[in-house]
């Protein structure tokens, strides 16, 4: 997949805190920390979903930021790192 990286830089209305004390800022944050996860993981349908989300935005911006950062809140909480 290519990255254009100006639209993975586009910022999420409000950062996501993690309990790790990270944060995801960007649409490029969540994207790292979807991609850093064991494979099972990345496989589960809440973060598929995240992850589709993701690139529909990056690639033409019809998703609106809020969808994806509550998508990402669920999946966050669901692998308890929020």
């Amino acid at each position: 997949m290519e990255i254009r990286r100006g639209r993975w830089a586009r910022r999420l209305d409000r950062p996501i805190a993690l309990k790790s004390g990270a944060k995801l800022a960007t649409l490029m944050d969540a994207r790292a920390l979807i991609l850093s996860l064991p494979e099972a993981s990345q496989q589960a349908l809440y973060w598929q979903y995240a992850l589709a989300l993701l690139m529909e935005v990056a690639q033409d911006g019809e998703r609106e930021l809020d969808e994806v950062r509550s998508q990402l809140s669920r999946a966050l909480r669901a692998e308890g790192l929020l």
